[in-house]
């Protein structure tokens, strides 16, 4: 992951990401297969970008600001100075090893492109594996909340 390329979303991309499959528990993870692409698949999404390796592969996306939040029962109060990060990593690359180098690189880009200095994000309790990556580069838990959508426990974790 030394290589990269960082651009912004277009439909083309959403729709493709759209298309991969997360195995076992991860399959939270995957769309609906009713996503179709748009007529104008080359207008880009606000806020939203994707990652290319050298080899011009997507290997990965994130988006920021209120998109990175999610809706909640508890009504978690997001009107912290913290920036909200969603991501997602291709599944083929998932739980080898480069989830930390993958958010380092969102976190930079972040700095680079938004300013920002502290960072939040949100992850399902069940993701062990997102959670130690994230605990890794120092985000720390400040809450559990509960998906008004899906109904299930995520974990608030904040970089200062």
């Amino acid at each position: 992951m030394d290589n990269y390329t960082i651009s912004p979303m277009t439909q083309k991309h959403a729709y493709e990401i759209s298309k991969w499959k997360y195995d076992d528990i991860y399959s939270f993870y995957n769309r609906p297969d009713t996503a179709r692409p748009t007529t104008d698949g080359d207008t880009t999404i606000d806020n939203f970008f994707v990652v290319y390796d050298n080899n011009q592969t997507l290997i990965g996306h994130f988006h920021f600001g209120p998109d990175g939040q999610i809706p909640t029962i508890e009504e978690f109060d997001y009107s912290c100075d913290y920036l909200d990060i969603g991501l997602g990593m291709r599944p083929e690359l998932c739980g080898k090893g480069f989830g930390a180098q993958f958010t380092e690189l969102g976190i930079a880009f972040a700095k680079e492109h938004y300013g920002a200095k502290k960072f939040r994000l949100s992850v399902a309790a069940f993701n062990k594996r997102a959670q130690k990556v994230y605990e890794k580069i120092g985000f720390q838990k400040i809450g559990e909340v509960t998906n008004s959508y899906f109904k299930n426990k995520f974990y608030v974790m904040t970089l200062e």
